[in-house]
């Protein structure tokens, strides 16, 4: 026989068995064929075993047709194999034990699975529906029993791994303490579920302390949002592993915590690993999908625009995301957040501050790694690295070598250490009791479906509680009214079960109803008792029908679960951590290296854009004609044209309702001659989309608004933070009416007051409170009541400040209110010609209305632009401003506001600009400029 046509089978089967569990995998997208076998019971499954029988002298059998297997009879009720050659002849016989016929690779493919889906579905892998691996809902369930509610005292953390050790979880103690020390980490979750006591680890990968010294309860967000109507018959209770008590098998969530804390894990042949987001931006978008269940990613996208991770950071890009969201698999790059300060103005030494750090970063391994790459000459231009961080956040200082160049090093950085990462989701969970790798529409119809079971099972166990409570109080009312013949049959009744079918048969009452009135002691029989029952009985009869009405369509269903959501929103949410930033790739933005200086942005009618140094344009006297602001395209005008600074995201408003941003730097620089760079090479234009407004931003605070204002007249107000995350495909800004496009666009803040005009010279002054607060999807109210041909021509805000001094100042002793002391509205009209009113000849009034006149035009002429000023005043006490014309053909004059006259409302006013040969003013623009150097731009007012 040769060696390699024999097998011996006692002492190679087990390799046998090894190589063939090395040969099996298990795809992540396993049919649900292949898993039908799990379906059986225990019983059903076989397991080869060895018996305490003694083996023969190994004998070898011949891999050939010719050796086959036949039964043997029973013996002592055991059976018996045998092995047999092609002539009947035994060569091996087994009659003691039990030994079933099988065939290896089916027995051990069988046996793998069933490990596996044990880790998948016992361990590893998150449910979709309450977004909790069974570790952790056991662990909330025990401290649920155990009464550690969020405002009970802390009890040590030992008593609840015992808890959950001895009741529902038999595995080691310390994988229950340590997914109970994560869930208490703000650092680990972005909404903790567990409150801690004592030390829970750090950052830095410290290890938490024994749980004999820490203690724990729970937070007020897990009881409100996965522990509420737990009682009430909302989930299937399963016995738990010793069939002695009873743990729920999913909680009644109330938001997809799946996506909330999101999740990771490893299980046999397959890894989950979600990313965290906000809760106010989960809760948007799953009322966004109960008011559209057919909405697209896109649109989704408009409440929850990606992950919002608990240690903060800068997500790069969001082509990760949505490709995540689409398919359930992505990469999504995450960068520290750093800030470089200057540490000495003589030597200019710089210094790098990390501030926030990628999710699940070491920080402490960080700063060794930067530590030993300084040591080995792999990073260079670091001259000290220090771990400054607190209690009052995380400060880590990298000082710079002098004449190091900051972009370098942060570079260097992002290339060698992991202050960039990257987070690869893998949105895998269990759903219907099977792994199954979802998108983000998916997951949230599926907690959708699972949140309506749980509202009905909850409204039906109430429905029924409350009719058996109202079948006992009409049973005990029918008592009340009938008092003295209750009494009588009680005392004529020798025993209670005759005394009970006594009031039965009276009055018809049923068993429950009959005991009830039994059980009743004397002192509930006064009148104060009765009318307690009557207003029971009306309050149950109410609650009976709301609770039949909410179960008769799943719309109500749906209603209810978004409001118990939006109350969530309301108690718990925080602002977002994670900020989003408009990049394809990894690498390192300009805006750390570029110094946040002043600039002029030019934009044209027909959509190019350019940036300007500040001293571009030399200052003017008013009637001259003025400088040309460069070279335009053909039938080209210029559009606006305004001042900010290198850092600030300018935001570009459109005609159809879009708002885009980008930061200012990010346009190119170039002269005054040149055309500039069309914006559809910046921003995602559609096909004839015109860019009508656009507003530089340095901060995007809570105090701040944006007014707009459409050419038909409606106007609204938007918080300024609405915008602080825009896709680089662009966001509604506001909601239009056939034929009508977004003009004009201003910041403003409650305190401040607005004024309007149109093209006929009519003016409305108005406080910006009353102008309601709504949001980007709304179309906003009327501002004026505009004549048959009119439109709106101009906004302009007036601070509160002004305002308050301008109340003061008319208040005076001895003051008509006529005087032509400053604030001022300049008009400026499109033939050229101006005038300053002061704002104290008008007067303030609500919105739809008709106006004041505020300038009186020729027929021909009409309304180009109203500015407040006044902002600034010099000695003499007359207004410092500057205002900068530009005509249709791209003629910029700059000129002083002081030397145009003060005249009233009804006045034509003076040239300011000739334009025998340049058409109309296209826009205009307010500068203040306080320095003696009268060609250097200092200071922006409201443009």
């Amino acid at each position: 026989m040769k060696p390699s046509s024999s097998l011996n089978l006692h002492t190679n089967s087990s390799m046998a068995f090894s190589s063939a569990l090395r040969l099996l995998t298990l795809s992540p997208f396993t049919p649900v064929t292949r898993l039908s076998f799990l379906r059986r019971t225990t019983s059903d499954i076989r397991f080869l075993s060895a018996s305490s029988r003694r083996r023969p002298p190994s004998t070898s059998i011949k891999a050939s047709s010719s050796v086959g297997f036949r039964d043997e009879p029973e013996q002592n009720g055991n059976g018996g194999l045998a092995v047999v050659d092609s002539n009947g002849s035994d060569v091996v016989k087994r009659s003691e034990g039990r030994i079933v016929l099988t065939e290896l690779h089916k027995e051990a493919t069988e046996a793998y699975m069933a490990y596996a889906m044990s880790v998948l579905l016992g361990r590893a892998l998150p449910d979709v529906r309450d977004g909790l691996k069974p570790v952790h809902r056991r662990i909330l369930f025990a401290m649920h029993e155990l009464g550690l509610a969020s405002k009970k005292p802390f009890k040590k953390c030992a008593r609840v791994v015992g808890e959950v050790l001895g009741k529902f979880h038999p595995h080691g103690d310390s994988a229950v303490y340590d997914s109970m020390v994560r869930m208490a980490q703000d650092f680990s979750l972005r909404s903790p579920l567990v409150s801690g006591h004592g030390n829970f680890g750090s950052i830095d990968a410290d290890p938490p302390a024994a749980m004999r010294y820490t203690e724990c309860r729970l937070e007020e967000l897990a009881e409100a949002m996965l522990l509420a109507d737990l009682d009430q018959d909302t989930v299937n209770f399963v016995p738990n592993f010793d069939n002695s008590q009873k743990e729920p098998s999913v909680l009644p969530a109330r938001l997809p915590t799946l996506l909330l804390n999101g999740s990771s894990g490893i299980a046999v042949g397959m890894a989950t690993n979600i990313p965290p987001h906000n809760l106010g931006e989960v809760v948007d978008v799953l009322c966004a999908i109960i008011h559209n269940p057919e909405a697209t990613l896109q649109e989704l996208l408009e409440y929850m625009p990606g992950p919002d991770f608990p240690t903060g950071g800068l997500i790069m890009g969001n082509l990760g995301i949505l490709e995540a969201y689409r398919t359930g698999r992505g990469r999504v790059v995450v960068r520290g957040k750093t800030d470089v300060e200057l540490l000495d103005s003589k030597s200019k030494r710089n210094a790098i501050i990390i501030k926030e750090i990628p999710y699940q970063t070491n920080k402490s391994a960080l700063v060794e790694k930067i530590a030993d790459l300084v040591e080995s000459k792999s990073l260079d231009g670091i001259s000290d690295i220090r771990d400054e961080s607190d209690r009052s956040g995380m400060r880590v200082v990298i000082e710079l070598k002098r004449g190091s160049d900051p972009l370098i090093v942060l570079n260097n950085l992002y290339r060698l250490t992991s202050l960039q990462s990257t987070f690869s989701c893998n949105m895998v969970g269990i759903l219907n009791g099977q792994p199954k790798q979802m998108g983000l529409k998916e997951i949230l119809q599926a907690f959708l479906d699972f949140r309506c079971s749980v509202v009905e099972r909850r409204a039906r166990f109430q429905l029924s509680k409350a009719q058996q409570r109202r079948h006992i109080v009409e049973g005990i009312l029918v008592g009340f009214n009938n008092l003295d013949a209750v009494i009588r049959i009680i005392r004529g009744a020798s025993s209670n079960s005759i005394a009970a079918a006594g009031l039965r048969n009276e009055f018809n009452l049923s068993e429950k109803q009959a005991e009830a009135l039994l059980d009743m002691s004397l002192r509930r029989l006064t009148l104060r008792e009765s009318e307690h029952f009557v207003a029971e009985n009306k309050s149950l009869i109410e609650q009976i029908s709301k609770l039949e009405e909410l179960l008769s369509t799943r719309k109500n269903i749906l209603e209810l679960i978004e409001q118990e959501a939006v109350d969530l929103k309301n108690k718990f949410a925080s602002p977002r951590r994670s900020i989003l930033e408009d990049t394809d790739n990894g690498q390192l933005e300009d805006i750390d290296v570029i110094p946040n200086e002043e600039m002029l942005l030019a934009l044209s009618g027909k959509g190019y854009m350019k940036r300007m140094k500040p001293n571009t344009f030399n200052l003017q006297h008013r009637g001259t004609i003025g400088k040309s602001v460069g070279k335009l395209k053909m039938n080209d005008s210029m559009s606006d044209f305004i001042v900010c600074r290198a850092h600030d995201y300018v935001l570009y408003f459109s005609d159809k309702g879009t708002v885009y941003s980008a930061r200012a730097y990010k346009i190119p620089e170039c002269s005054r001659t040149a055309s500039g760079t069309p914006l559809v090479q910046i921003l995602s234009l559609s096909d004839g989309e015109r860019i009508t407004s656009i507003i530089p931003v340095s901060e995007f605070t809570e105090d701040q608004f944006l007014l707009m204002l459409t050419v038909q007249g409606y106007v609204k107000r938007v918080p300024l933070n609405s915008f602080s995350s825009i896709r680089s495909t662009g966001i509604i800004a506001t909601q239009l009416v056939p034929g009508d496009e977004l003009k004009w666009v201003r910041c403003c803040t409650n305190d401040d007051f607005v004024a309007m005009a149109s093209h006929n010279g009519k003016v409305v002054l108005c406080l910006c409170s009353k102008i309601r607060t709504q949001g980007r999807n709304t179309r906003g109210a009327p501002a004026m009541r505009l004549k048959e041909g009119d439109r709106m021509a101009s906004v302009d805000i007036i601070p509160a400040a002004m305002w308050n001094n301008l109340e003061t100042i008319s208040n005076l002793p001895g003051s008509n209110g006529k005087s032509h002391d400053g604030p001022w509205l300049l008009f400026i009209s499109e033939s050229g010609h101006g005038k300053r009113v002061p704002l104290s000849r008008f007067r303030m009034s609500s919105l739809n209305r008709a106006g004041l006149i505020g300038y009186k035009f020729s027929d021909e002429d009409c309304l180009a632009a109203v500015f407040v000023v006044g902002f600034t005043l010099a000695e003499d006490g007359e207004s410092d401003e500057q205002v900068v014309l530009v005509s249709q053909s791209g003629t910029v004059n700059r000129i002083k506001v002081r030397d145009i006259s003060i005249q009233s409302r009804f006045a034509r006013g003076v040239i300011l600009m000739r334009l025998d040969h340049a058409g109309k003013i296209q826009s205009a623009s307010l500068i203040s400029a306080t320095e003696c150097e009268p060609e250097e731009v200092l200071d922006i007012a409201q443009v």
